[in-house]
């Protein structure tokens, strides 16, 4: 694997070595399944409360909701859409289904493909602040609205979504509402039972567990059909044998999550206010967007005018700098920026910056550093075309 200075840990994060450890003996000793009747399987019933138990903690949600361990996030956002379908628009007729315009294409893609069944998806749109207001929702529901999905925090701006607000609209009008957690699990305190939500989901690679782990909560009260057929393996919500391993590791990781709170929002919120401030003494014409904003502690979106977010990230990562500008199940950078009422040319020239708990300050240094030279570099090359072309 290529050594560098790693700053795209909101797209996934190192696996953590303890949640590992957990993992290795379910793929070597202990490879039985749950499902099964006899002892091999039900030697494994312990590990799995255990680790049930360390995820439940981490979302601070109660025992009897109910939890489906999915392969990633998107598996679980196309189970709630299509569910809400099955079990709300057949029977009621209420069509309508909103998102945003800023959200992540799991979301956006699966209501999408609901026009296909005479649905109705509307796009919410954000706020020159970067956010899905309330009021935003409010102005997109009909009385035909069946579900709101929405990610609880941009994972490329960093900026928050003010999801009590929105929850309280959805609840007032008796509408579903389905929350991305992915990108606030170990780095805010969200209490899920705070939150009148009928459906979260999370990707575990968001806080050091492996990729493949994900998971599903689902309200006490409240119906969720399955989106994969063939079994009553996890009380019929999900067919299929699926990994012990993977939920050991996630529980794991999740253990460590919560350990790691404090740590996030002090000492990473620090290396990223440190790494802006001086990204900006170094680039004075950088722009850190929203600021003022409530942000995740370790995520910031910079632009740096005149150079081309793509050219810049192609060299940062030659010479071992990792960021994003999007991609997979995000949509790009300059389009969330331009959605938000940034200059589409200025959001354009802009990169995502993630830390972890494991990014150091010398990390930091060195990639400021880099970025400037890099920077520089590619705004003489930009020059030098200009003068040619004249």
């Amino acid at each position: 694997m290529a050594h560098g200075i790693y700053l795209d840990n909101n797209t996934t994060t190192h696996p953590s070595e303890k949640a590992i450890a957990k993992m290795l003996p379910f793929l070597t000793e202990r490879w039985g399944t749950p499902s099964a009747p006899h002892l091999i399987g039900q030697q494994l019933f312990p590990a799995i409360e255990e680790a049930l138990k360390g995820i439940y903690a981490l979302l601070g949600a109660k025992e009897s909701d109910n939890i489906i361990f999915t392969s990633s996030g998107a598996e679980g956002v196309n189970q709630i859409i299509l569910s809400t379908y099955f079990d709300i628009t057949v029977h009621t007729g209420k069509n309508q289904y909103i998102t945003s315009v800023i959200d992540e294409a799991p979301a956006i893609l699966a209501i999408g493909r609901l026009e296909q069944l005479s649905c109705v998806a509307v796009m919410a749109p954000a706020d020159k602040n970067g956010r899905v207001t309330a009021q935003a929702i409010i102005e997109a529901m009909t009385p035909r609205t069946a579900l709101v999905s929405l990610a609880w925090a941009n994972g490329l701006t960093g900026v928050v979504n003010p999801i009590q607000e929105i929850a309280a609209v959805c609840r007032e009008r008796g509408v579903y509402l389905h929350i991305d957690a992915s990108h606030v699990l170990g780095k805010i305190f969200p209490e899920w039972e705070e939150i009148p939500a009928q459906f979260l989901t999370f990707n575990g690679d968001s806080f050091h567990a492996p990729s493949g782990t994900a998971g599903l909560f689902i309200r006490a009260d409240v119906n969720c059909s399955p989106l994969i057929l063939g079994g009553m393996e996890q009380g019929g919500y999900r067919a299929g044998t699926y990994s012990v391993g993977g939920l050991a590791a996630l529980g794991q990781a999740a253990r460590e999550a919560i350990d790691a709170r404090d740590y996030m929002c002090t000492e990473v919120a620090r290396l990223r206010g440190k790494f802006e401030k001086d990204l900006i003494a170094s680039i004075p014409d950088a722009i850190v967007f929203f600021q003022d904003q409530e942000r995740l502690p370790n995520c910031t979106a910079i632009a740096f005018p005149g150079v081309a977010n793509e050219a810049l990230l192609y060299l940062l990562s030659r010479k071992g700098v990792y960021a994003s500008i999007g991609g997979g199940t995000y949509q790009q950078l300059g389009l969330i920026l331009a959605a938000s009422g940034i200059d589409p040319i200025l959001a354009h020239t802009a990169l995502s910056f993630s830390l972890s708990r494991e990014t150091t300050e010398d990390e930091i240094d060195r990639a400021i550093v880099i970025i400037a030279e890099c920077v520089q570099h590619l705004r003489k090359i930009s020059k030098k075309n200009i003068i040619v072309s004249l």
